[in-house]
């Protein structure tokens, strides 16, 4: 490929010196030449060589007549300008345009709408739809801008006057077509034809049914023709709840909404459906907000849980539409039927849903009952769609504050430490805070106590994988008894296999430990009940 084919098209017809062709030209370049250096000639050479050149001159302008399609005026000398390929006038009386390439054919028809006018008078309007589709579901303005781009298509030159000069343009199966039909009649009335891609370019040759001229279109101007009917839909999303009369303004801060009476979780990546309430327990503190009471009973994962009460608080935003339907065949093809999340929040007399199923592209179908369509939400705006119990479980396998306490037993092996617990109320801190501990007679050094509390209460599940203990004898059973009389905690430790023990509290099953911990557990209750450090070793 010579130097010359490289240049911009714009560019293309730059005058010459000599006139000896190197090559032949194509569609789009006009000849190459050389610059050949010419020793001083004789007078009878110098007009040999006069009558050869004219002979050369007349030839190469007869092999370009009939190699290379003709560049009219408009082309050369405008070649930046984009110039409008079919005239407004064409268009009056079309109602139906149809755009086909070889993956889909959408057709658009218009409608009469009723508006009212500035001046609050009635009149009836023309407007584009796509044909066989609720217009509620459609986004208006890309239709009309759509439509609008068929009509209103440029080109950016002219290649050839005869689309039929014997170059293959592409034009006898189209890579776009779109049709235009004028009310009362079903024949084609006009089409506008787009074929080949420039072998040397990037943009493709056009025609139209009304003329014999190619013309060539850039690149960038094709992104109407690759739409699909769902590129067309008014984008739904799950609305956020906000305070207003019908909700109880208790769940709402500043007008956001922050809590809830209750969420309802469930989908393959659960395995179960969860219910989920704010945790209430009568003068007893605990330190987290949220409690699981189906279908067991333990503490939530306030900060996950926090992050789905945010997608009904912000609400979720798709970004475009995977189906105009929600039939049994809808949900089925996107996984909904069986999806693999599914939460449903309680505010006041205010219920919500949606349910979420990834797709092959990475992106999630989203079906809220609200909604007519069904959604496509990014997988970055739905993180806890991928949640399992895992994530909704507190980690903590009891999570209560030791100032609720007035004794806690340890039990172990036949041996039983018990030790007294003495708190005061703080006007500072406006709480109760602990004040003595004992061990029988002995007055325990507090941080010590608190010390060992806390890394009591900070072990954490080794795994949330449970085993049927009811023929089991606990190793070890750890009693909080309250200062106001009510229900005792029991933390139970079950040897399940020689490096796991499976702790339940007050009965239900709440994961495994390892078997060091469980040790460390007995070892630093006796260090304790010695006053010494409690992770002496």
């Amino acid at each position: 490929m010579s130097n010359e084919k490289e240049k911009d098209i714009n560019n293309m017809e730059q005058p010459v010196e000599a006139e000896q062709p190197e090559e032949l030209s194509t569609i789009f370049s006009d000849p190459a030449v050389k610059h050949d250096k010419v020793k001083k000639p004789q007078l009878l050479k110098k007009a040999l060589l006069g009558v050869v050149a004219v002979a050369l001159v007349a030839a190469i302008t007869v092999a370009l007549v009939l190699t290379v399609p003709v560049l009219t005026d408009d082309s050369s000398s405008n070649a930046d300008q984009e110039v409008r390929m079919m005239s407004e006038d064409l268009f009056s009386g079309v109602n139906k345009v149809v755009l086909t390439r070889n993956d889909a054919t959408i057709e658009f028809c218009t409608h009469k709408v009723e508006s009212q006018n500035s001046s609050g008078e009635s009149e009836t309007k023309t407007q584009w739809r796509l044909a066989n589709i609720d217009t509620s579901l459609t986004n208006q303005s890309v239709i009309d801008n759509s439509v609008k781009s068929y009509m209103e298509q440029t080109y950016s030159r002219i290649i050839s006057e005869d689309k039929n000069d014997g170059n293959d343009y592409g034009f006898d199966k189209p890579y776009y077509k779109v049709d235009f039909y004028k009310e009362g009649s079903e024949e084609v009335y006009l089409s506008l034809i787009i074929g080949n891609k420039s072998p040397e370019l990037s943009g493709r040759y056009a025609t139209t049914s009304l003329d014999n001229k190619v013309y060539y279109l850039r690149d960038y101007g094709f992104t109407h023709y690759e739409k699909t009917e769902l590129s067309f839909a008014a984008v739904e999303s799950v609305n956020a709840i906000t305070a207003d009369s019908s909700v109880n303004n208790d769940y709402f801060s500043s007008g956001t909404l922050v809590s809830c009476e209750k969420l309802v979780l469930s989908g393959k990546n659960l395995g179960d459906t969860y219910t989920v309430g704010v945790k209430e327990v009568d003068n007893i503190t605990v330190f987290n907000s949220y409690h699981i009471t189906a279908p067991v009973s333990r503490s939530a994962n306030d900060e996950n849980i926090g992050n789905i009460v945010a997608l009904f608080s912000e609400g979720i935003s798709a970004d475009a539409c995977y189906s105009f339907t929600t039939t049994d065949y809808d949900m089925k093809k996107f996984g909904l039927d069986n999806p693999d999340f599914s939460a449903t929040i309680y505010v006041g007399d205010t219920t919500r849903t949606f349910s979420a199923s990834l797709q092959s592209d990475g992106n999630y179908a989203v079906y809220c009952p609200d909604n007519k369509t069904i959604m496509k939400v990014a997988a970055s705006a739905l993180t806890p769609a991928t949640y399992t119990k895992k994530e909704i479980y507190n980690s903590f396998l009891f999570i209560e504050s030791i100032t609720s306490a007035n004794k806690l037993t340890l039990s172990s092996g036949g041996e039983s430490l018990s030790f007294d617990i003495s708190t005061k109320y703080d006007e500072e801190s406006k709480s109760d805070v602990l004040s003595k501990v004992h061990f029988g007679k002995t007055e325990l050094t507090l941080k010590n106590f608190q010390n060992y509390y806390s890394f009591i209460l900070g072990i954490t599940a080794a795994s949330y994988d449970t085993v049927d203990t009811s023929s089991l004898t606990p190793e070890t059973v750890l009693t909080i008894h309250h200062k106001d009389g009510s229900q005792p905690t029991k933390v139970e430790y079950f040897k399940v296999s020689s490096g796991r023990y499976q702790v339940e509290t007050n009965g239900t099953p709440m994961g495994l430990i390892s078997s060091s911990n469980h040790s460390y557990i007995v070892k630093y209750a006796k260090n304790v009940a010695e006053n010494k450090t409690y992770n002496q070793r």
